[in-house]
């Protein structure tokens, strides 16, 4: 856990050297033509894991905060692709999984290429603004399955990892001086951080795997404010319900239709 706080404070480090030039953003560089394609998300449930770090080092996982910011998490997630204009498809996976092994094989081969694929679109760290949207990152066709059972035209995952200090552990810290930084009003100010968390979501067609849209962000607490902070910085885009009001072209269309039925596996 101690290496999780020191990567975290790196980032806050980087972050703040690199300024408003430099972001944590990932587009798939067709982006804007695979919106074109989505008019639903299925939100599948977020990863969350909180710790409570003790001063004898052992630490606690504390289950009931972390189902309470898997809720929260579900909630935002839903009211702000509703404001995309995304139809939410509101899905059973507890008890699907629980019945289907094959559907529950799929949902972590599904996150197990999310972890694989982060490795790709992270391993520059921060990217100027103008290269945000030059990644070709895909999961291939491991969502099909959750696209066949759900009907969504794409899914969202989040991953979230927490830390909080018991009283005793604050009390070591103070006592050592061990010290972090954090961003307050453009400057890193050293405080004690008794608490913190991490997110990573990435918005993914189920079709073509590819990773539309995707952000990562660090919180000075264990809520949900560094989710919001990520929603905040997803694109404008014209999503398939919307293209009624934006006339697409014959080419555009025709362009759409191949591209989605080559990479479709019914295609192979």
């Amino acid at each position: 856990m101690l290496r999780k706080i020191k990567i975290i404070t790196s980032v806050v480090f980087v972050l703040w050297l690199s300024g408003c030039a430099q972001t944590s953003v990932r587009h798939h560089q067709d982006f804007e033509q695979v919106a074109k394609t989505v008019d639903s998300v299925v939100i599948i449930p977020a990863d969350v894991q909180i710790e409570l770090i003790n001063f004898d080092g052992d630490n606690e996982i504390l289950d009931d905060k972390a189902d309470t910011i898997r809720d929260q998490i579900h909630s935002l997630a839903s009211s702000r692709m509703q404001q995309e204009n995304l139809n939410v498809v509101e899905f059973d996976f507890a008890a699907e999984i629980e019945s289907n092994d094959d559907f529950a094989y799929a949902i972590t081969t599904a996150k197990e290429a999310w972890t694989k694929s982060k490795e790709d679109m992270y391993k520059l760290g921060l990217v100027p603004e103008k290269d945000k949207a030059q990644f070709q990152t895909s999961l291939g066709s491991v969502l099909n399955t959750i696209a066949d059972r759900t009907g969504a035209d794409a899914a969202l995952l989040v991953y979230y990892n927490g830390f909080e200090k018991s009283s005793g552990m604050v009390a070591k810290d103070v006592a050592s001086s061990i010290l972090v930084g954090v961003l307050t009003m453009g400057a890193v100010v050293p405080v004690q951080a008794t608490e913190g968390s991490f997110i990573d979501v990435a918005l993914v067609d189920t079709i073509t795997g590819k990773v539309i849209w995707a952000n990562r962000k660090i919180g000075p607490s264990v809520d949900i404010g560094a989710l919001e902070v990520a929603f905040n910085e997803l694109p404008d885009l014209t999503w398939k319900s919307e293209i009624v009001n934006e006339p697409v072209t014959a080419q555009e269309a025709d362009a759409v239709v191949t591209e989605t039925t080559s990479e479709s596996p019914d295609a192979q």
